[in-house]
């Protein structure tokens, strides 16, 4: 495969994922801005894992993996490091983000999300994207009854949290 057959693959695949990368950008920030570098942040470890995907897995798992871990490491680190992906300019993040605005019910709810643990949160957003305990297993590394327990206990929080805010 030549580069520009590469390029021009991981851009479908990149696109026809988008929903995926903006459920999980839009959790882990509060602001446009930071979803915007976030999601560039996404797209590079994308972009760099690409070549490396062997097809084992689904490509949305494989997509939600990346994503969330990029999105952990990305609340950690300082934003003065950020590292931007030249190739995503051709992107409309702009566009997407104005897709996703948000209701004031789903509002809240991502607000009791980000109250969550970072490894809860992500549980969640698989959960509510309408993946399996399997999936959700295979993504998270953690056993099936695990992830069915975790998200029981994360409704209940979810619950709790929500009705103090209202």
């Amino acid at each position: 495969m030549t580069d520009s057959d590469l390029k021009e693959k991981f851009i479908s695949v990149f696109e026809e994922n988008i929903g995926i990368i903006l459920k999980i950008s839009r959790a882990y920030t509060k602001t446009t801005h930071d979803r915007e570098d976030l999601i560039n942040d996404i797209a590079l470890e994308l972009w760099k894992s690409y070549p490396n995907f062997k097809g084992d897995s689904k490509i949305s798992t494989w997509i939600y993996r990346i994503s969330l871990n990029t999105s952990m490491n990305y609340r950690r680190k300082d934003k003065s490091n950020l590292l931007f992906f030249s190739e995503t300019n051709q992107f409309d993040t702009s566009t997407w983000l104005q897709d996703t605005e948000v209701n004031e019910q789903v509002e809240l709810l991502y607000d009791c999300i980000d109250d969550l643990t970072e490894f809860n949160k992500a549980i969640i957003i698989l959960y509510l994207d309408g993946n399996s305990h399997d999936e959700i297993s295979t993504i998270t590394g953690i056993s099936k009854t695990n992830v069915g327990t975790r998200i029981s206990r994360i409704k209940e929080q979810i619950k709790k949290n929500a009705n103090s805010k209202k």
